[in-house]
């Protein structure tokens, strides 16, 4: 159960079915040298460790653990060292280590700060609805518990204080902020974090602590659960929400009107999450899983409300499921220097675990918020240069102009009612932003203050470290800390078994600030909780620690990060496809091998501001980093991934321009002197040529050259025969039946369409690839071998969302390899090279094509891997559109109106009809496109119609508009063998016109000829497409069997007798 828990954090890499995983596999097993090497190398735990194991075995049941000995630091880096080689035996000490940290805080609590409402108190839900969903008001958590966390209840007490002391001994807290907590000069932050980081905590922060008037009850819930976005009661929810059937929040709104007063970054990223929840309720709806909703929305309105309702609320839960990884991948990534030490290993604390007694570890049990934690996210001397001077404005604003080192407690609270904001939440505006006429605020409007906040550098962790601005909200703070009779720092460090410090300069090795507070306090076990955590001697930047706050702190939030998530079921024992929908469970997951080594926020930028953050930009991939800082990091640490991001502030994209006539798309389409495609530069990456200018180009023009001469070689028009004959055999072979029934039934697109290149590919000699019968640990499967093709085109042709660039190149990359790898030994090569110069020459090709490749056959081992990549190059990137073709051209006549051209196809190809034949297939491919559209660059300028277009521009063609042209296909068109169908690809590899007209004709007649064929009754057994806006294009897309978004079909069942 831990293991699948675990999975599910990065499905990507651990699916059963993943690309990568099976093409990592078969890679050659030099890379378990290289494992030991590294291990060798770097140990995950050194003699230098050892003082530190043996103060736990000493200390941990008795004084307490030394902190300073850094233990939980090195166990962290041990568990992420061991993460892919000794995988296990991580996991163990995972398990242990989440364990522990959930058991720092007791669940319930023992105590609160006040008596707790009754259970009467929480209204039970009587829509008995099929999906769990998050209350407004945080309650019904815990069923057995259902007032646990809930809005309006008291903070809970971790620790009740036994220390005597008065409250008129205590220092005036006035004095305590001017000689302890007061900045007195700016530190840029160690670690290189940046001020967005501290803008996302702000969020967090905000999420689970509003403290309510009488200073006793917490007015939000004590659960991650996007109350700042959403609202804490049904009222405030309404407020937010359209309710027009498609489960969408008003544009670039949110709930929380505290934000409006925190630097604008805090809100940039709200609206961003904000977004993001309407754009998973459109795909929510625009998918119907359950096949239960109306698009558009039913005019009933109780329908219509009971279906808005479902798809807010599963909205929401895989909304949250974002928020929930941006903390556990990309805050607490940054927070342990995971991110910058390039290490994509996360601590998850959501797992199963059962103990070595067999006993499950407890998940989904509720939390509630402490007095301890309230006081320790003061994070107040982290505040940038910027966001101080920001903040000096918004606090004189604020308290009607009174100097802020002046101002009272009494000043604050009379300002307070002015700071209430309208209760229209979508008049709301922040950081001198304006909304348009349809209520969004401008993207690059947004985009600059990201970038501002991700190139300012935070401020340190430090004693007199807080502005002068906030020294009022500083002794509220105190004086608040006080009111609750809140334990001492000793006291609070005692309760997370860390050793309590036995004198003022333990606390703090500075001499000015150890004895100010020993004249302050006297006594160290008198120092209070707040003040002790705020001036702190703090960490240095080290493996493990990126946040470097003082030591408490920096123990204490990773057991609260841990219990806020473990506690809530909504992210444990609830989170599932069955609640979030199988394409919201996938969308919120990590993908580690995106080039942010973990994390989630890259993928929320590349989403809602496409324009504003391109692929491969740092600013995208380590937002929570200074970007200088970071390069420099890179440089002096790892500098050969320096060169793989862009640190140049991101620029606006300009818009592409749609061309969408069929006489336009034509000209884009059949122009190389005015317009370029970026395929051949990602076509030459994956096959890693020269680096340099000169040698890039060079090597381009001759691997164009070798993709033309493979074209007209290798997919001669010869290829019919064993197409039709593998076709047959698959079906043959692959079909199964029902019980004590005669009808066969088989999934014509992934067990035949798919893999027959693979097939072609490997038994004609053309290509060796790694293609095993069974799946074994030195082979793929032909379906994997399948997806990897199609993984390698889909980055070749269709790389346009900069979400999946960084994945795709990678796997492309790797198959690219693994296949070079099996055509490059010098004995297989030699072989292969011998094989396929003979099928050429029993081929009778043309001479000048025998020639040029008896040379390459010749020639020294260079030209062999050469050759072996012009054929890689032709054949790989095409073979998954030639099988999704094949895939809608059989769909598409296998409808049940289509029965008497299904006929006529089959006696056209029996009298070897084959232009007769590709007049049915062209029309097919003009009603359901291979691809919608291309993007190309203008090299000059150029005149498209009536469309003027300059150099640089980007422009899209729609083959989609280009086939449905009325101009050239009106309402009574007929289709004949000269129908100008635009399919888009190169007339290259398996889209070459002498192969693709003979092989077509020959796969529809095999499978067009079985008795009575027809899909598949059932849903499951249909290509199931959806439509999609992006960057203001439509594409059609597929959802496959595990609920995510694809370009492929990928399983179509057809029955016959």
């Amino acid at each position: 159960m831990a293991f699948e828990a675990d999975k599910s954090i990065d499905p990507l890499d651990h699916h059963p079915q993943g690309t990568r995983s099976s093409i990592l596999r078969a890679l050659p097993q030099d890379k378990l040298i290289d494992k030991v090497y590294d291990l060798i190398k770097k140990p995950p735990v050194h003699w230098s460790d050892l003082p530190a194991y043996l103060d736990a075995i000493m200390h941990q049941r008795s004084i307490g653990l030394d902190d300073r000995l850094m233990l939980l630091e090195k166990l962290l880096v041990t568990m992420a060292t061991l993460d892919e080689e000794a995988p296990d035996l991580s996991l163990g000490l995972q398990k242990f280590v989440i364990d522990l940290l959930y058991k720092d805080l007791p669940h319930p609590p023992n105590g609160f700060l006040s008596s707790v409402p009754s259970i009467a108190s929480v209204q039970p839900d009587t829509a008995y609805r099929t999906y769990a969903y998050r209350p407004a008001d945080g309650s019904n958590y815990n069923p057995y518990v259902p007032t646990i966390g809930k809005v309006g209840h008291p903070y809970a007490r971790s620790v009740p204080t036994t220390r005597s002391t008065p409250k008129w001994a205590l220092p005036d807290p006035g004095l305590v902020f001017d000689t302890l907590l007061k900045r007195d000069d700016f530190v840029p932050h160690p670690g290189g974090i940046s001020s967005l980081f501290f803008a996302f905590a702000d969020l967090v922060i905000h999420d689970i602590f509003r403290t309510g008037r009488n200073g006793f009850l917490n007015n939000t819930s004590s659960y991650l659960d996007l109350s700042i976005l959403y609202g804490t009661s049904d009222v405030e929810v309404a407020r937010v929400r359209r309710k027009d059937g498609t489960g969408r929040l008003w544009n670039d709104v949110f709930a929380d009107g505290r934000l409006l007063h925190m630097p604008p970054a805090s809100c940039a990223l709200l609206v961003l999450l904000s977004r993001n929840h309407n754009y998973i309720a459109q795909k929510i709806l625009d998918i119907n899983e359950y096949r239960t909703y109306s698009n558009p929305p039913p005019t009933d309105e109780r329908l219509r409300e009971l279906q808005d309702d479902e798809i807010f609320h599963r909205a929401r839960l895989v909304n949250c499921g974002y928020f929930m990884h941006i903390i556990l991948g990309d805050y607490v990534g940054a927070i342990l220097g995971l991110v910058r030490d390039g290490s994509p290993w996360r601590l998850d604390p959501l797992m199963a675990i059962r103990d070595k007694n067999h006993e499950v570890t407890p998940r989904g049990e509720g939390n509630v918020v402490s007095i301890e934690f309230n006081l320790l996210y003061r994070w107040h001397s982290t505040l940038s240069l910027q966001d101080t001077k920001w903040t000096d404005q918004m606090v004189k604003d604020a308290l009607g102009g009174v100097d802020p080192a002046i101002a009272t407690v009494e000043t604050l609270r009379q300002a307070a009612p002015r700071l209430a904001p309208n209760p229209d939440v979508k008049t709301w505006e922040f950081g001198g932003l304006k909304r348009t006429a349809s209520g969004h605020f401008l993207d690059a409007d947004l985009a600059r203050i990201l970038h501002n906040a991700i190139e300012w550098r935070a401020g340190a962790f430090k004693a007199r470290g807080i502005p002068e601005a906030l020294r009022v909200v500083e002794i509220m703070t105190i004086q608040q800390a006080r009111d609750w009779n809140t334990c001492t720092l000793n006291e609070f460090r005692k309760f997370l078994g860390l050793k309590p410090y036995a004198s003022f300069k333990e606390w703090n090795p500075d001499a000015n600030i150890a004895s100010a507070a020993a004249a302050l306090y006297k006594d160290i076990d008198n120092l209070e909780l707040h003040v002790g955590l705020q001036a702190e001697e703090t960490k240095e930047p080290i493996p493990g620690a990126g946040l470097c706050p003082g030591y408490t702190i920096s123990r204490a939030i990773l057991a609260d990060a841990v219990c806020l998530t473990r506690g809530d079921r909504f992210y444990t024992t609830d989170f599932t496809p069955g609640n979030l929908t199988s394409w919201g469970y996938q969308d919120c997951q990590y993908d580690r091998n995106d080039g942010s080594y973990g994390g989630l926020l890259t993928k929320l930028f590349y989403r809602t501001l496409p324009d504003y953050f391109p692929s491969g930009s740092a600013y995208a991939h380590f937002p929570f980093l200074d970007p200088v800082w970071m390069h420099d990091h890179l440089s002096k640490e790892r500098k050969e991934v320096v060169n793989q991001y862009n640190w140049t502030r991101p620029q606006l994209i300009p818009p592409s321009i749609p061309i969408e006539s069929h006489e336009g798309v034509n000209q884009v389409l059949s122009s190389g002197s005015e317009f370029i495609s970026d395929a051949e530069d990602r076509l030459y990456d994956i096959l890693t040529f020269s680096e340099s200018a000169a040698g890039r180009k060079e090597g381009k023009k001759e691997l164009m050259s070798g993709v033309q001469i493979a074209s007209k070689t290798i997919f001669s028009n010869k290829a019919g025969d064993y197409f039709a004959r593998k076709t047959e055999e698959l079906i043959q072979t692959r079909s199964f039946t029902r019980v004590n029934k005669s009808t066969r039934y088989i999934d014509i697109v992934q067990d035949v369409i798919n893999v027959l290149p693979v097939y072609w590919l490997s038994e004609s000699n053309i290509l060796r690839l790694p293609l095993n019968s069974t799946l074994s640990d030195d082979g793929m499967s032909d379906v994997e071998i399948s997806r990897a093709m199609a993984t390698v085109g889909r980055y070749v042709f269709i790389n346009d969302d900069p979400t999946s660039d960084w994945h795709l190149r990678l796997e492309a990359r790797e198959f690219a390899q693994l296949v070079e790898n099996h055509n490059n030994d010098r004995d297989g090569f030699v072989h292969w090279m011998t094989t396929f110069f003979t099928s050429m020459v029993r081929a009778k090709l043309e001479t000048e094509h025998q020639n040029t490749l008896r040379r390459l056959y010749t020639s020294d081992g260079s030209k062999h891997k050469d050759l072996a990549k012009h054929v890689f190059a032709a054949a790989v990137p095409t073979a998954a559109y030639f099988s999704k073709a094949l895939a809608h051209v059989i769909d598409y006549y296998l409808s049940t109106d289509k029965v008497k051209e299904r006929e006529h196809i089959l006696k056209l190809a029996d009298s070897g009809n084959t232009a007769g034949v590709m007049t049915y297939v062209k029309e097919a491919l003009r009603a359901y496109p291979v691809i919608s559209g291309f993007y190309r660059s203008a090299i000059r300028n150029a005149i498209v119609g009536d469309v003027k277009v300059e150099s640089t521009q980007r422009v899209h063609v729609s083959i989609d508009g280009a086939n449905c042209d009325p101009t050239v296909f009106p309402s009574d068109y007929t289709m004949t063998s000269e129908s100008p169908v635009i399919i888009g690809l190169a007339n290259t590899g398996f889209f070459s016109p002498q192969f693709f007209e003979n092989v077509v004709p020959a796969v529809l007649k095999v499978i067009f000829r079985l008795n009575h064929v027809q899909q598949a009754p059932g849903t499951s057994d249909q290509l199931y497409r959806i439509s999609e806006e992006y960057r203001g294009v439509t594409r059609m897309e597929y959802v496959n069997e595990q609920g995510q978004v694809t370009p492929w079909p990928t399983c179509m069942t057809i029955e016959y007798a």
